[in-house]
């Protein structure tokens, strides 16, 4: 059995068959392409120590396992099997060791180019080991550089970050599949690693200077706008995928034809070959949890719902607003008073995203779960959380938990984190909530 050691400041797993060893410090990550020809914002990639030199190395939550091409990637090596190795992550500015993850099993097969043809990885680091950390990353708008930073955790509750204005969106991993090279050859069972949140695509614009929206009690999914998603976490993509499918009801929720878009390929590593594509656009998207229990209504009525709250709040009564009448409508409310809102991440742009056929291998990996569970719809990419600053925090208990906020430079239209707004149930108490000034008890309409 290997000792654990302290190589760095921090050691944050030790086994009987690997360490991982890493620093705090931020490690520089290069973008690759988000399509053919476009800025370099899309699939993280660090630096990786190979025999062959430094080469990059993908970072990608959505990818199953981990790989390294033993032999590189040229294309002219035949692909392996499983082997023990080890993987040592360069920091992109400066080159000194950042992690050092040694003994951890790997797949002696490269990833498909990603971004474009050009940009091919040594292999990825797969949702399988970054589900050892608490995954920082920062995502710039600006093309280049994005940084990833490895805790052990992540400290803070639900309550305490949502006071300090983050979005924790939980969920439950997934992706459990087993693997064999060929026929006859044992198989590999992968573990439960990928993240799946659930979100609304293409909701209606929303301000609280709108004009008011009533809902009865039975109305809080006809009141809604959008289509209901799920989508994995795929630090590694660069647009928005999604399945043909769930592009045709989008499509036609919008108004367009499913066919209107561009043709082109998409850049994966879920695929040694490029996949066609349609490159469309979605005007915004709204990212939920993940975890679903008895009161939850879908994805675009919570939206519709946080957002009528938010609409009260901005226009009752108050110190700041003396004439205020605003009430919150009876399917917002319970037992005398507001329900409290889901956190939620609402990303705009508009966004790309490139629709592929639902026999894809990406999204049948996507949805290779064993036992099956319910249908993954596509990723949301790298260069569709551009702008945000997000912790991937896999260790938390009892599940996962997606921490997210937006970078000074954003706007509403660009990205807009608002973390759960609690209910009230007596006078007296008030809201801070949604960036607002402190907000009293108000009323239900009748």
């Amino acid at each position: 059995m290997r000792r654990c050691s302290f190589l760095f400041l921090l050691l944050a797993s030790c086994g009987s068959d690997q360490t991982l060893e890493y620093d705090l410090y931020p490690i520089q990550l290069a973008r690759a392409p988000i399509q053919p020809g476009g800025e370099a914002i899309g699939g993280l990639m660090a630096q990786v120590n190979t025999p062959a030199g430094i080469q990059p190395l993908l970072i990608d939550s959505a990818f199953p396992l981990n790989s390294l091409g033993r032999q590189g990637c040229t294309g002219s090596q035949a692909p392996g099997w499983t082997y023990t190795g080890d993987i040592d992550l360069l920091d992109g500015s400066s080159g000194v060791l950042r992690a050092s993850f040694d003994d951890v099993g790997l797949f002696d097969i490269c990833p498909g180019p990603v971004g474009d043809a050009s940009v091919q990885p040594a292999g990825v680091v797969g949702g399988s080991l970054l589900a050892s950390f608490s995954v920082g990353l920062t995502l710039p708008r600006e093309p280049g550089t994005a940084s990833m930073t490895l805790w052990p955790s992540f400290p803070g509750t639900d309550d305490q970050l949502n006071q300090d204005g983050w979005v924790t969106l939980h969920f439950d991993l997934r992706g459990s599949e087993s693997v064999a090279q060929g026929d006859g050859e044992a198989s590999v069972t992968l573990p439960n690693s990928r993240t799946v949140l659930a979100a609304c695509a293409a909701p209606n614009s929303f301000a609280t200077t709108d004009p008011l929206q009533t809902c009865a009690l039975s109305e809080v999914a006809v009141k809604s706008s959008g289509q209901n998603l799920l989508l994995a976490v795929g630090t590694g993509e660069g647009p928005l995928i999604l399945s043909q499918s769930a592009w045709v009801r989008i499509a036609n929720d919008m108004g367009l034809s499913p066919d209107s878009g561009t043709a082109g390929d998409l850049y994966t590593p879920f695929s040694t070959t490029a996949i066609p594509a349609l490159f469309v656009s979605l005007p915004r998207l709204a990212i939920l949890q993940g975890t679903i229990d008895n009161a939850w209504t879908g994805a675009c009525a919570e939206l519709a719902s946080a957002r009528r709250i938010e609409w009260v709040l901005a226009n009752q009564k108050s110190v700041d607003n003396p004439t205020g009448t605003a009430c919150f409508q009876p399917c917002d409310a319970s037992g005398g008073q507001a329900l409290t809102t889901r956190s939620y991440l609402e990303l705009g742009g508009p966004l790309l995203a490139a629709v592929v056929s639902d026999t894809s291998a990406i999204i049948s990996t996507l949805n290779s779960d064993v036992p099956a569970n319910p249908v993954v719809d596509g990723i949301i990419g790298a260069g569709t959380l551009a702008g945000t600053i997000l912790r991937l925090d896999y260790p938390a208990q009892p599940d996962g938990r997606v921490i997210a906020a937006c970078d000074s430079a954003s706007t509403r239209d660009t990205c807009w984190a608002a973390p759960s707004c609690p209910s009230l149930s007596a006078s007296g108490q008030s809201h801070t909530c949604f960036g607002q000034n402190s907000r009293p008890l108000a009323p239900i309409c009748p």
